[in-house]
């Protein structure tokens, strides 16, 4: 076979081998026992999101021109567009392979996050050791979808099915999230040269700023930024030596300090327009960063003080 030709092949094309593959639809492949596929002289472009785990022996591929090897194990992750090649297998090996469609993981995953610094992190770093402690998890879902795919009395079994691999599937992405947050702290922004925790601590403020204390959680600046908030509060506090929480609290509290002495408002106009659910959680939220209630706060004179 020739090489430089290049097949694509989708989800869909893995009902051919619907003798070794335990479960097969438009959108979802799953097959624990694939080890009498050869693709030793097959160039292939992959149309979906494709997962291969080494369980015994090694297995040696070319993917985008770059060799890997996986040893038991190991895990490599390859992303739609991904073109395989030179795939080789030793004596003995047991290989697993989980394949998802662009369709199924834009229904499952409608964050950004998986567009941005978590496939970001997946292109670099597309082999992955499955350490002793993530095995467990892996199983549980791995055994329960396989009794699902054997029960012929189940009712719904496709859709039961999606929604144990969309499972499996985010808690891998939860998985990969970490690193790749540990990854970008050492990252430079490409047109600005600064350093990306510097980037991302700097753009945090600015949202903080634009907000106008309307939104008080560190998960919603980190989604406005697509990162985790554990990542957002590490960056911030290593950059400010301040927890991200007391900057979006100061931000706010000026805010509502400046409504309550400047504005016309009844105190609970004030706190529909902050966004507070009711007026007894505005009234604790600013007993508790200025010591006093909202009412005196406004009836002290500004040349007074509180303290």
């Amino acid at each position: 076979m020739d090489n430089n030709v290049i097949t694509t092949i989708d989800v869909e094309d893995f009902k051919d081998f619907s003798h070794m593959i335990d479960y097969v639809d438009e959108d979802v492949v799953a097959a624990r026992n694939l080890e009498d596929i050869s693709y030793n002289n097959i160039t292939i472009r992959l149309n979906f999101f494709l997962i291969i785990s080494c369980v015994e022996g090694c297995i040696q591929l070319d993917m985008n021109n770059k060799t890997y090897l996986l040893n038991k194990d190991d895990i490599i992750i390859c992303l739609p567009t991904a073109i395989l090649s030179q795939t080789k297998f030793s004596s003995g090996h047991k290989l697993r392979i989980m394949g998802f469609s662009t369709n199924f993981l834009h229904r499952v995953v409608k964050r950004e996050e998986i567009s941005n610094n978590i496939l970001s992190h997946i292109h670099k770093n597309p082999l992955r050791h499955i350490e002793e402690k993530d095995k467990s998890p892996v199983k549980l879902y791995e055994d329960l979808i396989i009794k699902k795919i054997n029960d012929p009395s189940i009712h719904y079994k496709k859709d039961v099915l999606h929604y144990l691999f969309s499972a499996i599937f985010c808690e891998m992405m939860a998985a990969i999230y970490e690193y790749s947050d540990t990854e970008l702290e050492n990252e430079e922004e490409p047109e600005t040269g600064i350093k990306r925790a510097s980037y991302v601590f700097k753009c945090f403020i600015m949202e903080v700023s634009k907000d106008n204390g309307f939104h008080r959680s560190v998960s919603y600046y980190a989604d406005r930024l697509c990162y985790s908030p554990k990542y957002v509060s590490f960056v911030v506090k290593q950059a400010s030596g301040r927890t991200a929480l007391e900057w979006i609290n100061d931000s706010a509290i000026e805010q509502i300090k400046y409504q309550l002495k400047h504005s016309d408002k009844s105190i609970k106009e004030i706190a529909d327009d902050f966004n507070f659910s009711n007026l007894s959680f505005f009234g604790k939220y600013v007993k508790k960063h200025l010591g006093v209630s909202p009412t005196k706060y406004r009836d002290v004179p500004e040349d007074v003080g509180i303290y």
